[in-house]
This record gives C-alpha cells, sequence and structure tokens, in this order.
C-alpha cells in the first residue's frame, strides 16, 4: 500500500423513527478510529421515518460528506440494510445498529479481525445493559446462561467460531458468494444469513 491509498469501510445502519437518538448514533461513529490507511463512509437506510428522523439525517448529511442518507421504503431491517449494501462502495461493510454502543476501536478491531482469522463474518460480544430496575432485569436475564445456553457470541471472553454474529463485519465478496439479507423477514434476518453462510462453507 503506498502512501496515498486509502481503503474504504461502509458502515451500515438501518433506522425508523430514531430523532431521540440519531445524533448520538453519528456522533459515536464518526468518532470511530480506524486502521492506517482506512477511510469510511456511513450509509443509513431511513425507514420513511415520521418522527424528524430523516430530516435530521438531511442535515447532518450536508455537514459531513462521510453521512449518506438511503431510502427504505420497505421499512424494516432487511430492506434497509439491503438498501445499503447496495449503495455501498467499501470493499468491507460493517453493520452497526442505533441503539448499540460500541468501544471507539470496534470497527477497527472488526477489520484487523477479518484479515487474521480470513473469517466471512466477524463481529464483537453481544452485550446488553438496562436503564432502571425492569430494563436492568431484562438485561440480566439475557446474559444468563440458563436463558441464552452456551451462546459464545454473547460471552464476553471467548473468540472463535459462533454460530450467529451479532451485526456483523464483512469483505463486500461475502454478499456476492452467500446472497443478501431475506427481505421476507421482519426479525432474525441476521441469524438466517449466518446459517446460510455457514451451511455454505463460510
Amino acid at each position: 500500500m503506498t502512501a496515498t491509498s486509502h481503503h474504504l469501510l461502509s458502515v451500515i445502519a438501518p433506522c425508523r423513527n430514531e430523532a431521540a437518538f440519531i445524533d448520538a448514533f453519528c456522533d459515536a461513529v464518526l468518532r470511530q478510529q480506524l486502521p492506517a490507511g482506512w477511510r469510511m463512509e456511513v450509509l443509513i437506510a431511513d425507514g420513511e421515518s415520521d418522527d424528524g428522523t430523516r430530516e435530521r439525517l438531511q442535515e447532518r448529511c450536508a455537514r459531513d460528506e462521510r453521512l449518506a442518507l438511503v431510502a427504505n421504503p420497505g421499512r424494516i431491517v432487511s430492506t434497509g440494510l439491503n438498501a445499503c449494501i447496495a449503495r455501498a462502495r467499501g470493499e468491507v461493510i460493517a453493520r452497526l445498529d442505533i441503539h448499540t454502543q460500541f468501544a471507539p476501536d470496534y470497527l477497527a478491531r472488526c477489520i484487523e479481525t477479518l484479515e487474521r482469522s480470513g473469517a466471512d463474518n466477524v463481529g464483537g460480544p453481544w452485550v446488553a445493559q438496562g436503564a432502571g430496575p425492569m430494563g436492568q432485569a431484562i438485561a440480566a436475564a439475557f446474559q444468563c446462561r440458563w436463558v441464552v445456553g452456551g451462546a459464545r457470541s454473547r460471552d464476553q471472553g471467548y473468540e472463535g467460531a459462533v454460530d450467529t454474529v451479532y451485526l456483523g463485519c464483512w469483505r463486500r465478496d461475502t454478499f456476492a458468494r452467500f446472497g443478501l439479507f431475506d427481505e421476507a423477514l421482519v426479525r432474525n434476518q441476521d441469524d438466517e444469513h449466518n446459517l446460510r453462510l455457514r451451511l455454505g462453507g463460510g
């Protein structure tokens, strides 16, 4: 790689009616520390929000060329992800969600892990946090082995093969090999995609 060459990471995120959270998400993703020689674009698919999210995103996109608003007339997560992937220009594609908090080097570690492991999909552990007594109780159950069994994707101390990766980070050619997300699924489109990937040898 020469000093003037760059790699491009495409960050994709679906959303709908997230006016209360969209600014914090944009700020957090734009602060991500990328490896040397990498730059990013952030594609946010808005599912026809009616709470001001779209207008706020338009303002943010006008101020920062790294941000791009993508139409999602299908309004669900799977159609939003596929709309973003169709627009993505990066050699690596990483999904983030509006309500998820990430370490400042999360994307850099995903890129490094893709390169080091040769895996087709990588990501960090899925750790629930709740606000208030009820939210905290739900989060505790979400992390409890009695509830989730031996799901290694929720184990913060584990690195290795898992059944499904939370969110995900892929090389672009992974989607060419295994296809996009199933738009018939309103939920669990990530689990189905990871199953298809594993059954296909990924």
